[in-house]
């Protein structure tokens, strides 16, 4: 998370080369010469301002202005954590000083984030991202229990880059839902209706607040409106300013939550549910149904399996780890059990050893899943390995051999989505650098992009400046807006490395199983032969197969 370099919602400006170069980066951080401006949120009902957001800007007229440049500088220095925590300070001091009475404003902040400074007289409501959500929900878990121990609000952003997070809303219970109009207008129809309904059932149920974003026009405003958004950011209602007064009213507070179930999960749920003495077939066909409905669903769904695992069990929690949206595994000796928790779905199995037998008890009453559920995710591992899909950052050449492991990978993809009914996207991107280009520049322009892809998919180093993403269980209406829009993130990723990297460009060929591709060979064939073809384009686009 701390490599976001879209803290400003502005688009980053390009460097003038005719001014001068400024200070460098570790300048910059010693002599507190970030600045702050601030985005007005308004009521979209009334057109009344409530509240901000902190924006970050480098020093005027300098190679540092934009956020896009202070954050590539801080990626190439390995000060991101540093200048993370020197935003967000001067975000507060800023608010503090030039905020009128006790208004709101948003604040992005790192899940890295150590000490939880004081928001003095305004209240901060921590802008948390949708990838780091799911990549790193232990981390998200844990700091947004700090935050609101300081009296912080939270705010989930991002929403509608990534499905998934979806599924974990209920447990989160985020004050305010953030829409992303741009992601959202990237997005196949049927995905956006699955958002909406998701986040206003979200909202219904907690009192959670809806804000649109990048509000550009009088078309973005009725769609923020159709949505169910409340609030709404962008340059409609004007550009960014140098001081935080806006809020005309009460500030956003914080919407009550219980607190997470401590403790043995099975404990928690046997003292409201009674527990049943049945054999080990009984656990291992009763978690079954369970898993295999998250495995059928057509909403995003979080699972959370505990506890030693049969072989049988450990294949299925594979598939779910690629299908269901979210999935993690946490070790447990005495325990074993699922929870399953999608927008519209919950329910619990968890079952202990009495010798040779088990108490097993079930439940679908959701208040007690999503309390069990945080529970569990605040406890989580830093880093969750189902969703991060980490990759060696090693460069394997395309030798024959390459090419065969990445055609079994793809079958074996295809194989498993065939048994399901979902589909497979195969996208092979290509890195491509002038004469001039050096290797750090397209290994930045890589880890951006690497950064870019949804925690959902596969990141492949197949070849020198040669990657694949492989996405599975894509439902098979959509599955070509998927691809696309992967694709789309992909390249938007490349255009905030512009400023710095103008000597690289990407260029991307995909395919689709089964509508397109029958095997995993056809599938790179017709990936390859895409990517040539743009290539051939000029670069810097995106073709599906066939072209």
């Amino acid at each position: 998370m701390a490599q976001r370099a879209d803290v400003d919602r502005v688009t980053p400006l390009r460097t003038d080369p005719t001014s001068a170069p400024g200070p460098a980066l570790g300048q910059v951080l010693r002599e507190n010469a970030l600045r702050s401006v601030f985005q007005t949120v308004v009521d979209l009902a009334t057109g009344e301002p409530v509240a901000v957001e902190a924006l970050v800007r480098g020093p005027h007229g300098s190679a540092l202005a934009s956020p896009g440049q202070l954050f590539t500088a801080a990626a190439d220095a390995g000060r991101l954590a540093d200048l993370d925590a020197a935003c967000l300070r001067t975000a507060l001091s800023t608010s503090q000083r030039t905020g009128a009475g006790a208004g709101t404003v948003f604040v992005n902040v790192s899940t890295d984030l150590v000490d939880v400074p004081s928001g003095g007289h305004v209240h901060v409501v921590a802008d948390l991202t949708e990838r780091a959500l799911t990549t790193r929900p232990g981390d998200v878990f844990r700091l947004a229990a700090r935050l609101r121990e300081r009296g912080w609000g939270i705010a989930l952003d991002d929403l509608g880059a990534d499905p998934a997070a979806l599924a974990l809303l209920p447990a989160l219970r985020p004050d305010v839902l953030k829409l992303d109009l741009r992601l959202l207008a990237a997005r196949p129809e049927a995905e956006v209706a699955t958002i909406v309904q998701a986040v206003g059932a979200q909202a219904e149920r907690d009192g959670s607040v809806v804000l649109a974003e990048r509000i550009e026009n009088a078309a973005d405003l009725r769609t923020a409106r159709a949505l169910g958004a409340t609030l709404g950011q962008g340059w409609f209602f004007g550009r960014p300013r140098e001081d935080a007064t806006a809020a005309t009213r009460e500030p956003l507070r914080p919407v009550a939550r219980p607190a997470p179930l401590t403790g043995s999960p099975f404990a928690a749920v046997a003292c409201r549910r009674d527990a049943r003495r049945v054999d080990a077939d009984v656990v291992e066909d009763t978690l079954r149904h369970l898993e295999r409905h998250a495995l059928r669903s057509v909403e995003p769904t979080a699972v959370v399996s505990l506890g030693t695992a049969s072989a049988e069990r450990v294949a299925r929690h594979e598939q779910l780890a690629r299908r269901a949206g979210f999935s993690l595994s946490l070790p447990g000796a005495d325990e074993v059990g699922a929870v399953v928790l999608g927008p519209h779905f919950a329910s619990i199995v968890l079952a202990r050893p009495v010798g040779a037998e088990f108490d097993l008890v079930v439940s679908h009453d959701r208040e007690l899943v999503v309390s069990v559920l945080a529970g569990l995710l605040e406890q989580a591992p830093e880093r969750t390995p189902e969703r991060t899909g980490e990759a060696s950052p090693a460069v394997v050449d395309l030798a024959p051999a390459g090419q065969r492991d990445l055609v079994a990978t793809v079958s074996q993809a295809i194989d498993d989505d065939r048994r399901v009914g979902t589909g497979t996207g195969l996208l092979v991107v290509g890195v491509d650098g002038s004469e001039g280009s050096s290797t750090a520049s397209r290994a930045t322009v890589v880890a951006r992009m690497r950064r870019a892809v949804r925690s959902v998919d596969r990141w492949i180093p197949v070849g020198p400046d040669l990657f694949a993403v492989l996405l599975t269980g894509l439902p098979r209406a959509g599955s070509e807006g998927v691809v696309e829009r992967v694709a789309d993130a992909l390249l938007m990723a490349v255009e905030t490395s512009m400023d710095t990297h103008p000597d690289v460009s990407v260029s991307i060929g995909a395919s689709l199983a089964p509508t397109r591709a029958a095997t995993g060979a056809e599938a790179q064939r017709q990936a390859v032969a895409a990517l040539d073809a743009a290539r051939r384009a000029g670069g810097h686009c995106a073709r599906i197969w066939p072209v």
